[in-house]
């Protein structure tokens, strides 16, 4: 691994002020730097409700991959008390990869429509760019993460972008961080990730990274050492 230099990040929590050294950050892209939970949100719940599913928040679904939450939906259609048969685990695992094939065309179809930037994103992600190696690391599948990225004028300043298309498992497993880390060649015990779903926390914080959570909702539990209401709480030094 590199020996980077180290930037000072200034956090404003809600216990006071304080001051952390990294040497690369890694950022999840779905809710923490775009503006798009709110669509894969919307997806489940139109889908939940075009099937008559009830009493399963979709929120349940928040920071896992699309083949992740195609596996638990498909559990859910299969299960006697929706489909009013004995469904078996075989069942629900052979109709997981159909479904994942339709919620990722129903979610790159709600992306076409626009996403913003979360607020604070750009100006962290570019100041912080210029400074010490940046990663984004991404449940998402490539061509939509980079659309979103490009579209915010995010891109180009990423040192790389991971998705889970690079590891053979997606969030909350930490093949993501630890791959992002090895992209750019910094010990993930030196390198900052900044989440906001509690599958991505769980991922960062098992690959040993100093995990920040970004969330504003008190109710989502999340695994960090730092935890801010929005990324407007994080100031660099100069």
């Amino acid at each position: 691994m590199t020996e980077q230099s180290a930037t000072t990040l200034r956090l404003a929590t809600a216990e006071g002020e304080l001051r952390i050294q990294a040497r690369a950050a890694v950022f999840d892209c779905d809710g923490l730097l775009i503006d798009s939970e709110s669509l894969w949100l919307q997806m489940i719940e139109t889908w939940l409700a075009e099937h008559g599913v009830q009493d399963f928040p979709a929120e349940r679904l928040l920071g896992l991959s699309v083949h992740d939450a195609a596996a638990r939906l498909s559990h859910v259609r299969t299960a006697p008390s929706f489909s009013g048969t004995n469904g078996s685990r075989g069942e629900a695992a052979a109709q997981a990869p159909c479904l994942a094939a339709e919620l990722t065309h129903r979610y790159s179809a709600l992306l076409g429509s626009g996403v913003d930037p979360m607020p604070g994103a750009v100006t962290l992600f570019t100041s912080l760019a210029s400074r010490v190696p940046v990663a984004v690391a991404s449940n998402g599948l490539r061509h939509d993460v980079t659309a979103m990225l490009a579209d915010a004028a995010l891109l180009s300043a990423a040192h790389t972008v991971c998705t889970v298309e690079d590891v053979s498992a997606g969030k909350p497993a930490p093949d993501l961080y630890l791959h992002a880390c090895e992209r750019l060649a910094v010990a993930p015990e030196h390198t900052v990730a900044l989440e906001d779903s509690p599958a991505g926390a769980q991922a960062a914080s098992a690959a040993g990274l100093l995990v920040i959570g970004v969330n504003a909702d008190p109710s989502v539990e999340l695994q960090c050492r730092w935890r801010l209401a929005s990324l407007d709480a994080i100031a660099i030094e100069s």
